[in-house]
């Protein structure tokens, strides 16, 4: 009988240290619901040093007042994996960070940085002719079932010359 007590026990404080575990682990989800960049276009051709037109369309899955994202450049297309608990593309899943904005939804006044209606293309160590991924990781807050964050991934391919 104290076998059983014991492995009883045992079973329960493992399964008990493991949910506290999750608990603690603050969730990352990114759902296949995302935003549209509108420009560039894929398959534009950006330069160095040049500016270029931005444009995205967010998604709000979330319907909140205001939609935070955060901008990239890569070398390779980043994935769903590359999307951190922060909503940030992963070091050494970009080669540049063009910034972090915030849209205002629903005619709400604009906060903090809007995001602006053109960017400047970095000086980068790669070949002109490249294929690069311009990336829009959008965070959607306050959604429905008290889920701390999700995250939607968009990417649009540029030609670098």
């Amino acid at each position: 009988m104290r076998f059983f007590y014991a492995l009883s026990t045992l079973a329960l404080s493992a399964s008990l240290t493991h949910a506290a575990t999750l608990a603690a682990t603050k969730r990352q989800i990114v759902v296949s619901e995302h935003g549209t960049t509108v420009d560039p276009v894929s398959g534009s051709t950006i330069t160095p040093g040049a500016s270029f037109p931005f444009s995205y369309e967010n998604r709000n899955f979330c319907e909140s007042g205001y939609s935070p994202i955060s901008v990239y450049l890569s070398t390779t297309q980043p994935t769903t994996a590359d999307v951190t608990n922060s909503g940030e593309l992963a070091d050494g899943s970009f080669v540049f960070k063009f910034g972090d904005f915030l849209i205002a939804n629903f005619g709400l006044p604009p906060m903090e940085t809007p995001p602006p209606p053109t960017l400047t293309a970095p000086t980068l160590d790669v070949t002109d002719g490249s294929t690069l991924y311009l990336s829009v990781v959008e965070t959607y807050r306050d959604c429905p079932g008290h889920v701390p964050l999700e995250f939607g991934l968009e990417t649009t391919t540029v030609v670098y010359a």
